[in-house]
């Protein structure tokens, strides 16, 4: 009966501890991930103004203010309005964005002066060679002067409803890092931060890049903002640039107007900000790459951000099995232990055991028996309390 019985328990400690669910990295809800990505994001829209210096052949002059513009994503990153988005989309001390105000200078002049395009072609690569000079708005200052207006989306997750102007607090170039902060002095209401993962991305992780892409917003109402899309994949390797600043590749497809959105992998923590993608001309695939995520969190930190953790568990991938299995096990455990030494003291104080007493006296072999005394009763449940 008691080797049954004992059986009996062990199969239920086995089967206990074999319902129990696998421990192992936290799948969050797809759904819910999206959707938190949504409320972070924001529609980005840039005007860069400067002037831009041609050599006449009367002498160099400046010319009158002229612009150019652009889209790109951002999403927040601190309740207080915080956002992160690409150095490249704001960053003005570059020969891209110079390059824009010069091919402008170039269309304005040709308009003046009534020239064709082919003119106007021609100057411009004359420009670029010689790296005409590009000054602020009004001659302030040796960049372009940039100034940023962002809104969200209509839907529910819209917080930002009116074009609202963001300061740029700082950026960096490609070289640099391609990581940007803004500074959205008066939110409208709550808003909604994304945590910035920890841990380095490892190839093979599966990570989804959000943004809005230019080629969705050409088929959408013009009068409205386009919806973010969302692009999976998995990280495919980690790099670093001629400057040895690291970055992450990603097999997701990161749309122009993409830039400056997240990458986020399952759980919704940002592991980079979408930065570029190349295209090999003996290839057809293309090659994505966001920012290095710990070189980010720096980034956002040292310019003001105070940074948001991710939920309980997520940050470091793991649900609550991974800690409350293995403490179930040891319960079982412990019980079937229990159980057993319960059982055994039971059998050893049985009617059958004691119906053959052990001889006492000399010589008997039962500790502690002197001459002709016999050995004081054992308790069947252990030592009295107190003993």
């Amino acid at each position: 009966m008691v080797k049954t019985t004992l059986k009996i328990a062990a199969v239920a400690a086995v089967a206990a501890i074999g319902i129990m669910p696998a421990a192992g990295p936290a799948m969050a809800d797809p759904v819910s991930v999206n959707d938190k990505v949504s409320k972070a994001l924001v529609f980005l829209n840039m005007t860069i103004t400067g002037q831009v210096q041609i050599p006449f052949t009367s002498g160099a002059r400046w010319s009158q203010d002229v612009q150019t513009g652009g889209t790109c994503t951002g999403y927040i990153v601190d309740k207080t309005g915080f956002i992160a988005t690409a150095g490249h989309c704001v960053y003005t001390g570059g020969e891209s964005m110079k390059n824009q105000l010069r091919q402008q200078a170039i269309v304005a002049l040709a308009q003046q002066q009534g020239r064709d395009a082919t003119w106007a072609t021609n100057i411009y690569r004359q420009a670029i060679n010689q790296s005409w000079a590009v000054r602020g708005s009004g001659g302030d200052g040796d960049r372009p002067s940039v100034s940023v207006r962002v809104k969200q989306p209509s839907g529910p997750n819209q917080v930002v409803r009116e074009w609202t102007t963001v300061q740029v607090l700082a950026s960096q170039s490609f070289m640099e890092g391609d990581n940007a902060v803004l500074k959205m002095n008066t939110p409208p209401g709550e808003l909604t931060a994304l945590p910035i993962s920890a841990v380095v991305p490892k190839p093979g992780e599966a990570v989804t890049s959000v943004g809005f892409p230019g080629q969705v917003r050409r088929v959408s109402d013009d009068m409205t903002l386009p919806q973010p899309s969302f692009k999976t994949g998995t990280v495919s390797s980690r790099q670093q640039n001629p400057n040895g600043v690291a970055q992450t590749e990603v097999s997701a497809t990161i749309g122009k107007g993409m830039s400056g959105g997240p990458t986020v992998n399952a759980n919704g923590e940002v592991i980079g900000t979408n930065s570029m993608k190349t295209v090999s001309q003996e290839e057809t695939s293309e090659f994505g790459f966001v920012t290095d995520n710990i070189a980010l969190r720096h980034y956002l930190q040292g310019n003001g951000a105070t940074l948001v953790s991710a939920e309980s568990g997520e940050s470091s991938g793991l649900n609550m099995w991974v800690w409350l299995g293995p403490l179930i096990g040891i319960v079982a455990l412990l019980l079937l232990a229990g159980l057993v030494l319960g059982l055994k003291r039971m059998s050893n104080s049985s009617p059958a055991a004691q119906a053959y007493p052990a001889p006492q006296g000399p010589g008997s072999g039962v500790p502690g028996a002197t001459g002709g005394q016999s050995a004081p009763p054992q308790n069947p449940f252990g030592p009295t309390p107190g003993s």
